[in-house]
């Protein structure tokens, strides 16, 4: 299956999240690109998403079918949802591309709410640090189009496609282990790598078309 109703004004919802283990890039995407109304889809290989989000109920599908029929009948609504694809087995770059299918599958420049995709272990599921390839890279290239919005969470700058770091409109910074990854980000979006260095587990660096600003993630 293809999207359908190109709309190229439609704006760039794509961000990504990186840090170390542990640091909060699951909550980052929660509390920073979700809210209750949203419909959002998520990969979610270490099932990190059994607690609500926004208040909503996570339904988790083992099965890639039953995830995609349940994503597809709710693209159908206006109402919002949390979906998640929790396979049993460990997973490979080949599920993550069938994940990715289904993705683009359910695009729509006319729908009245974005298709937020949350996609965890980017790095695990890549093949190559150059130009993504696949259906992830149909939804980070072209998803804008179709109301595909991808939040690409990783640990290291230097293990995913550099297609994420072009691609995404909002980037969310957090603590990282080493400061070769520091100067990295530094390198690939420009915010310093000293004030990366400082950022402790929670802390994260927001950035935007307008710049970037510090702030902490708090219940």
């Amino acid at each position: 299956m293809q999207p359908i109703n190109t709309n190229n004004a439609l704006n760039n919802g794509h961000m990504y999240a990186v840090g170390k283990s542990g640091c909060g890039k699951t909550s980052a995407a929660k509390k920073l690109a979700i809210k209750a109304t949203d419909q959002v889809a998520i990969f979610d290989p270490l099932n990190d998403y059994q607690e609500p989000i926004c208040g909503r109920v996570v339904r988790g599908y083992s099965s890639l079918k039953g995830f995609a029929t349940a994503v597809m009948a709710g693209r159908k609504t206006k109402q919002g949802f949390k979906i998640a694809y929790q396979p049993t087995k460990e997973t490979t770059p080949d599920d993550f591309d069938a994940f990715c299918r289904v993705m683009w599958a359910c695009g729509d420049g006319k729908h009245p709410k974005a298709l937020k995709i949350i996609c965890e272990e980017v790095a695990e599921h890549s093949v190559s640090i150059g130009k993504a390839t696949g259906y992830h890279g149909k939804l980070l290239r072209l998803g804008r189009k179709y109301n595909l919005h991808t939040i690409n969470l990783f640990q290291r700058g230097q293990e995913v496609s550099k297609t994420i770091i072009d691609n995404c409109e909002l980037a969310c910074i957090m603590k990282q282990k080493s400061p070769v990854s520091a100067v990295y980000l530094e390198r690939m979006t420009g915010v310093p790598a000293e004030e990366i260095k400082q950022l402790k587990n929670l802390d994260y660096i927001l950035q935007d078309d307008e710049g970037w600003k510090k702030s902490r993630l708090r219940w």
